[in-house]
């Protein structure tokens, strides 16, 4: 039993016990390493990146930045005005409100204008678009005399283009104010209701109309007639340019021309 028992020991590697004490303090080593990465890894986790430093952007970055209006425009309200392009040769544009002006009633639109009120309660300051030209038109029709009132002689310097003929008209509009000359009592347009429209020409400097507006003639029938408006961009709003010195817009009877259905009642 004695031999048989020192021969198993003497049987066994010298060097399992050194490799065994070897492997244990690696493996303590190793869990140690290990344990000293996940904690570093977890407070790496936890701790916020610094932001990196930010710079003030520079006076002209802001301003690259910043977008342009791109328009000089006669009244701060134009500024919110709607910038769509879209033609109105073909398709009318819708319009929210159509409210009493003048001698009849004048449309009113959030996106084309007019947004700004006069004392006279002539509505100035439009779109530069296509749209904005047609509202400025039918409200010109319908608002602009300046032989009403010493507060409808004022609009002439903001709704109308500068020149002879806006010279002439005023000097006649003060005339009927002052009673030496016999103005136009207005029945006929205020019983008038607009139809619709064509649209002659358009460009962004200029542009032309022919409203359509039906009014009673004197044997009860309705007949049509046709009043060409024609505009000009001036000073930063859509301006009325005279027929002549004597009339504001031509007028003559409708003899059929096609037209666009816009209006009030339409």
């Amino acid at each position: 039993m004695d031999t048989n028992n020192n021969n198993a020991t003497r049987t066994r590697p010298r060097w399992f016990g050194p490799a065994l004490i070897a492997l244990v303090l690696l493996l303590v080593a190793v869990a140690g390493w290990t344990i000293r990465n996940l904690t570093t890894d977890e407070s790496q986790a936890q701790t916020p990146e610094a932001p990196a430093a930010s710079t003030a952007p520079s006076q002209g970055a802001v301003e690259a930045a910043a977008p342009a209006s791109g328009e000089d425009f006669a009244w701060d309200c134009q500024a919110q005005l709607s910038t769509d392009t879209s033609s109105v040769a073909d398709e009318a544009p819708e319009v929210q409100d159509w409210v009493a002006a003048g001698y009849s009633v004048v449309p009113s639109s959030p996106e084309f204008g007019g947004c700004e009120r006069r004392d006279s309660g002539l509505r100035v300051g439009f779109a530069h678009s296509e749209a904005g030209a047609l509202m400025a038109a039918a409200t010109y029709a319908m608002a602009l005399d300046p032989s009403l009132s010493e507060e409808a002689a004022e609009d002439v310097e903001v709704a109308m283009v500068e020149g002879p003929n806006r010279d002439q008209i005023e000097e006649k509009a003060q005339r009927i104010r002052d009673g030496l000359e016999q103005g136009d009592d207005g029945t006929t347009t205020a019983s008038s209701t607009l139809l619709g429209y064509s649209q002659l020409n358009y460009t962004d400097e200029v542009a032309s109309y022919q409203l359509v507006y039906s009014f009673p003639s004197g044997n009860g029938l309705e007949q049509k007639a046709l009043a060409q408006a024609d505009l000009v961009w001036e000073d930063g709003d859509w301006k009325l340019d005279p027929a002549s010195g004597t009339k504001m817009m031509t007028a003559d009877l409708h003899q059929g021309q096609p037209y666009i259905e816009w209006g009030p009642k339409v």
